[in-house]
Formats: structure tokens, C-alpha cells, sequence
């Protein structure tokens, strides 16, 4: 073999197929389909089959991201900074309430921080809400990044958050710096991060500025945050502060506003205006960076001319810094992020995640990867002014070439249609939200805006996934009560689900590849995981009640052997992504599963139905997740019913029936002398899912227990039930 030739670019990224896995997921493909065939041709015709059919269904569209998972390595020493093309960081905030401007700005700090040249590195947060209380705090973070990313800098510091690193989450790097110098210098700085703490929650506390506040109606306003210095490209713009600007469009109740899509497309437009960077990365406003790589990580795919130019994002893992040892509400996501997102780079990519993510800007504006480079500087004024909207300074962004996107701005000087590009008249009659930007037609603007604006028109996607070794490039924070992981999951679920049922369905378009459109359907339709639930979760219980069976013939052995299987695929897939046995992750996932299937996912279908027969103007909403409630009850593994509403009664109506049921069933079969049925396993394999449920009802008295008025209405409902059908 030929010894390398020494001019040749050094390699950037490696791919590895993961053999192993592949081989024994189709094995267990293999035996489950037909294990699962066999226990359908037993049960023949009957109520339940459409239930089995519908698993089957939702099963194996789940089967695709299995077949092919690979896993990626990326080295960042080996860029050349020079080269470095220039990137925007956006966040998005909505409500101050719901997320504590201290996490806001942890997240800002910690996007500033990240080891990338200062002159070709831009912050943008886009403050939905408009609230003073934010723009002031992001004020104050200006004032300590100037600080806090010199430090970093200096000391080579890994953690970018200055929560984390204050927690002690890093190791310094003295390097030719004396140990006093170090000590002095972390003195200085944490007594900087705690009088910026405590501005912010002064803030965040002041009563003036939260009544001067209006959520619903505010003009637009946008801040830039700088040194006051002129960055142009060359070596010199390395030490540069990176520019923040703070970006609060213009809101009112009668214009339409499209949530975050809206807020993010807002940032592109101001962005072209000031950085224009060829590059963005897309952060929710609780997502900090744990490692200052991350940006780097992601242009080793970006730049590596080794591959097609097609590459439109690199997406990393959602990980998150508040998961319990028991993540009773299946929080860490290891199903998508651990396993799935992998499988599915096997083919052309993971689906956009909605944060962390590194994007090309021109392929957010819709352009195809043929005619990426030049397709929009071609382009008649006129066309691009119908597509872009009518500002003179963004359009003539479009038109300039990309080179590197070193950020050349004056950074005093507002562009003047700053606030023109972020107002409520400026998207009516373009195409924003249709064909250009992130697009508006469904409130999982990722999900959406990844298949259609991306895939479709060919682009492809990589997932950088950490080694075993590094630091989580990201992390975030999780639901801590029942309520809000549940309404989470109904809001993906309700806008995945409407986007299949829609002219949209992933099996609609031929640009996809089959096994790819297997996978974004069967996210698409994971909320109709509701139907088969609620049948098995009513049928065999009035069944077992009543002394009768929803087995027949035959059929028992092969369901029985069916459930093995399937529980056994499920267990490799968590120890796998566990790295050892995971039995407790397993239940805590089969559980939640479960309960979600007859909660969020069950009011997502609910709630689609209405949208697609007119009768629900509620359909699209887009229901905020708050990142402020108390952990306690989670960390200790205990369930947190506090705030839920009629989301749960169908779960504890369910859990009732299934429990009063057993009781009378096996009643029944004392006295008759019965046989121990198909329905009798089942129905004690659901007690035990539903334990927490049954003992928030009746067995708990603390503050955090089902509410009284939820137990009284399922208890009627059984009641009722088991009148009419026993």
C-alpha cells in the first residue's frame, strides 16, 4: 500500500458501522415478525385484531433506524483555524416565568466561551416575550462574558457554562501560567459570577419591571452588545470578544407569530443584516455548552472535502445535566438520541432535533446542494424580494459570497433594517415559513423543517454522537413533574401526527429513500401507539372480568411468546446504549411507555382529530414547558401528579378498571374453578406498570398525589363501566 502523500488534508472525521448490532437487531427482527405473524394467523378474526395489526404496523416502521446504526469520531486539532468559516449561535427565550433568565444566560455565557475565533463567532438571543427583565440580564451577561471568556481562553478551560465549572465540572490547564496567577484569577472570576447572579436575580425580582411587562403585544427592539471595536478577517480577530445581540421581534395578538419557528427565522433575517455567517447553531435557551469543542466538532464534518457537498446539519445528542438515577418519566430520551438517531445516520441522517444543532444558513433558505453556492447571487431582484421579503439589506445579503464569513461589522452601528426584518408586516406575501426558512405548517418545526425543507430537496445530515471519554457537548434540562413531561409529549406527538395524516406524510415524497421514510414515519404516527394501548388496556379486562377470554383457541402460547420477544429487543436496545445490563431503565421506559400511550399520545390524536375536522382552533397551540418547577419528588424516584388535569384521567381510569377487574376476575375464578388465562398475566403485568398510579389515589397524602377531583371521576367511570359490560 502507497504511503500517504504528506500534502494530503488531513482526515477529519471518521465513520464506523457498528456490525455487531446490525446482525443481532435483524435476528430480533427476524424471530419477532414471525412470532407476531404466527400469534395473528391463531387469533383469526376478532375485536382485537385490529390492535395487533396496528403494533405490527407501528413496530416495524420502528425497525428501520435499527437496521444500519453507525457511530462517528470527529478531531478538531487537525482544523486549521484560519480557515474557519464564521458562525451564528441563536437561542430562544419565550417567558421569563417559565425559564429563569439565570438559565438563559448560562446558556449565552457558555455559547460565547466556545474555543472558535471571537471575530467569526456571533450570539444572537431572540427574546420572544419582549421582557425588560431579560434585556437587562442579557446586559449584565455581556458584562461578565468579557470576563468569563478571556478566562476560558487563558486557562483552556472545557466547560464553558460558568455554573457547571463553579459546581467543579472541569480541570484546568496551567500550561505556563503560575498556580497563584490561576488562583488569584478563579478568585476574581467567581466573585464576578456571583455579583452577576445576584444582579440577575434582582432583575428577575423586581416588581416594577414585571408589571411594566405585557406578554401578548410589544413593538420590536433589537440590542447589539460589543467591545465597540470593528472586526475585520485575518489572524487578529482570534482574541476578539464574540458580538451578542439581543433580538425581541415585534409582536401582536392579531398577527399570526408561529411560536419558535417564527422567533428563529426572525434571528436569520437580523443575522444576515450584521454576521451573515455561512454557518448557524441553534440552541434552546436551557441547552448550555458543556464543552468548548462542540462548534468545532461540528465543521469537521462541515469542511471535510472528502464527502459530497450535500451535508446540511450537524446534529448532536440532546443530553441533560438534572436526569435522575431513576428517570421515572423516561426523560433521557435514549430510545431517539441512544439508539434511533444513530441507526438512522446509517442511512442519510437523524432527524433536526430542534437544539444543538449546526446548520448551513443557505440551506435553511431553501436552496438545493447542487446549486447551493451560487443559486440565490443568480437570482432576479424582483424573485428574490417575493421569496425573502422586501429589505434591501437582506436581499443583498443573499447575493454576497459566502467566503469564509468572517464577521466584518460595525459593531456600534445598528443595520437599518434591523427592526423592519423582525416586524409583523414583513413576512406577509414571502415565502418565510412556506419554502424558505424554518417552516410554519406544524408546531414540531424541527421535525417538519428537517424532512421537507432538508431531505426533500436532498440534502443529508450526520450525528455526532460523544465518545465513551468526552465531555456531553450539550446539556439541558428535563421535565421534573408528571404534568409537564406529559404535556411535552402531547405537543411532539400532536404536531408529528398532523404532519402525517397531511399531504406531507414522509411516505409521500420520492425524494426520501424507503428505510428513511420508514423511520420519520414512524414518528410521525408513534401517537397512534394510543389505539392498540387503549384496546388492551379495556378489552382483556372486561373480558377477565366477565369469565371470558380475548385470547382464543390456540392463541395464548403465541402472544405469550410474542411479549417475550419483544421485551428481550427492548432490553438489548437499553443495555446496548447502557453499556450493561439495564433492567431498571427497561421499566422505567416500558412504564412510561404505557402511560404516555393513554395520556399525551392519546389526547394528540384527540386533538388532531378536531384540528383536521375544524372544530379545534386550540389544535396548533404550542404549549410552553416550564424549566423552573421543584426536582425533589423525581430525584427521589417518586412521582409528581401536582398540576395534572384531565390529561390523566384516562391513565387512572384505565389503571382502576384493570385493578378492579383482577380483583373480581379472580373472584370469579376462585369460585367457578377457572383456568389461569392470557388475560390474568396481563392484567398483573399492568398493576404492576400502574403502581405509582395506584398509590398516588389512594395510598399517598402528600401535596404531590393525584388530585382527589381525578380519582373521583375515574372511580364513577369504573364503577359505571363495570355495571354495563359485567
Amino acid at each position: 500500500m502507497a504511503a500517504p502523500s504528506q500534502d494530503a488534508p488531513l482526515q477529519l472525521n471518521t465513520v464506523q458501522t457498528d456490525q455487531p448490532l446490525a446482525t443481532v437487531n435483524r435476528l430480533l427482527a427476524a424471530l419477532h415478525v414471525a412470532l407476531a405473524a404466527a400469534a395473528i394467523a391463531h387469533r383469526g378474526a376478532h375485536v382485537m385484531l385490529a390492535a395487533d395489526l396496528a403494533l405490527l404496523f407501528l413496530w416495524a416502521l420502528s425497525q428501520a433506524p435499527m437496521w444500519r446504526p453507525v457511530s462517528r469520531a470527529a478531531f478538531p486539532s487537525r482544523l486549521s483555524r484560519a480557515a474557519l468559516p464564521a458562525v451564528d449561535v441563536m437561542v430562544v427565550t419565550a417567558d421569563p416565568d417559565k425559564e429563569p433568565a439565570a438559565k438563559v444566560m448560562s446558556t449565552v455565557v457558555s455559547a460565547m466561551a466556545l474555543d472558535y475565533p471571537g471575530g467569526r463567532l456571533s450570539v444572537y438571543l431572540s427574546d420572544d416575550a419582549g421582557s425588560p427583565r431579560t434585556l437587562l440580564a442579557a446586559r449584565k451577561a455581556y458584562a461578565f462574558a468579557r470576563a468569563w471568556v478571556p478566562f476560558c481562553r487563558k486557562y483552556g478551560v472545557r466547560c464553558p457554562c460558568p455554573d457547571r465549572f463553579f459546581a467543579g465540572d472541569d480541570q484546568l490547564d496551567l500550561g505556563g501560567h503560575h498556580r497563584q496567577e490561576l488562583d488569584d484569577d478563579m478568585l476574581r472570576i467567581k466573585n464576578m459570577y456571583e455579583t452577576f447572579n445576584e444582579g440577575v436575580e434582582e432583575v428577575m425580582n423586581d416588581a416594577a419591571l414585571s408589571q411594566s411587562w405585557i406578554k401578548a403585544d410589544h413593538d420590536a427592539h433589537i440590542e447589539m452588545m460589543t467591545d465597540g471595536s470593528n472586526i475585520d478577517s485575518g489572524d487578529e480577530d482570534e482574541d476578539a470578544m464574540p458580538l451578542l445581540v439581543y433580538v425581541s421581534r415585534e409582536k401582536r395578538r392579531p398577527s399570526a407569530h408561529h411560536f419558535k419557528a417564527g422567533a428563529l427565522n426572525a434571528l436569520l433575517r437580523v443575522s444576515s443584516l450584521m454576521s451573515n455567517s455561512p454557518y448557524v447553531m441553534v440552541l434552546d435557551c436551557d441547552m448550555y455548552c458543556n464543552s468548548r469543542s462542540s462548534v468545532l466538532e461540528a465543521m469537521c464534518f462541515h469542511l471535510d472535502g472528502r464527502r459530497p457537498a450535500d451535508l446540511a446539519f450537524v446534529q448532536f445528542p440532546q443530553m441533560f445535566h438534572n436526569l435522575s438515577s431513576s428517570d421515572i418519566y423516561a426523560n433521557e430520551l435514549r430510545s431517539i438520541f441512544w439508539t434511533r438517531w444513530k441507526g438512522l445516520d446509517g442511512l442519510r441522517g437523524p432527524i433536526l432535533s430542534g437544539t444543538g444543532f449546526c446548520a448551513r444558513r443557505d440551506a435553511l433558505y431553501g436552496a438545493r446542494p447542487a446549486s447551493s453556492q451560487g443559486q440565490f447571487s443568480g437570482m432576479e431582484v424582483g424573485e428574490l424580494k417575493r421569496r425573502f421579503g422586501v429589505s434591501n439589506g437582506h436581499i443583498a445579503s443573499l447575493r454576497r459570497s459566502a467566503g469564509n464569513g468572517s464577521t466584518t461589522v460595525a459593531r456600534d452601528v445598528l443595520p437599518q433594517d434591523a427592526e423592519f426584518v423582525v416586524s409583523c408586516a414583513y413576512e406577509p406575501g414571502t415565502e418565510w415559513g412556506e419554502e424558505v426558512g424554518f417552516l410554519y405548517q406544524s408546531v414540531v418545526e424541527d421535525y417538519f423543517t428537517g424532512y421537507r425543507q432538508l431531505y426533500c430537496r436532498g440534502w443529508t445530515s450526520v450525528y455526532c454522537f460523544p465518545a465513551t471519554a468526552s465531555r456531553p457537548p450539550f446539556l439541558g434540562s428535563v421535565p421534573t413533574n408528571l404534568n409537564d413531561a406529559l404535556v411535552q409529549n402531547k405537543r411532539w406527538m400532536s404536531g408529528m401526527l398532523a404532519v402525517g395524516l397531511s399531504r406531507h406524510c414522509p411516505f409521500a415524497s420520492a425524494a426520501v429513500s424507503v428505510p428513511q421514510s420508514m423511520g420519520f414515519a414512524y414518528y410521525a404516527f408513534m401517537a397512534l401507539y394510543a389505539f392498540p394501548v387503549l384496546c388492551y388496556a379495556t378489552v382483556p379486562q372486561l373480558c377477565f372480568f366477565r369469565g371470558g377470554t380475548s385470547f382464543p383457541g390456540a392463541s395464548t402460547p403465541w402472544f405469550g411468546a410474542v411479549f417475550v420477544s419483544s421485551s428481550l429487543q427492548h432490553l438489548v436496545e437499553v443495555s446496548v446504549a447502557k453499556r450493561g445490563l439495564a433492567a431498571r431503565t427497561w421499566w422505567d421506559e416500558q412504564r412510561f411507555w404505557a402511560l404516555n400511550a393513554v395520556t399525551g399520545q392519546l389526547f394528540a390524536c384527540l386533538r388532531v382529530a378536531l384540528s383536521l375536522a375544524g372544530a379545534g382552533s386550540r389544535a396548533v397551540d404550542f404549549d410552553l414547558t416550564s424549566k423552573a418547577s421543584d426536582d425533589r419528588l423525581y430525584r427521589d424516584g417518586v412521582f409528581d401528579f401536582a398540576g395534572c388535569s384531565a390529561l390523566l384521567l384516562p391513565a387512572t381510569t384505565l389503571c382502576l378498571l384493570n385493578a378492579a377487574a383482577l380483583l373480581g376476575g379472580v373472584w370469579k375464578m376462585v369460585g367457578g374453578g377457572g383456568s389461569v388465562s392470557g388475560e390474568l398475566f396481563l392484567l398483573c403485568y399492568v398493576v404492576a406498570l400502574s403502581y405509582p398510579l395506584l398509590q398516588g389515589m389512594f395510598l399517598r397524602r402528600d401535596a404531590a398525589r393525584v388530585p382527589a377531583r381525578i380519582t373521583a371521576i375515574s372511580v364513577a367511570m369504573v364503577a359505571a363501566l363495570l355495571c354495563l359490560f359485567g
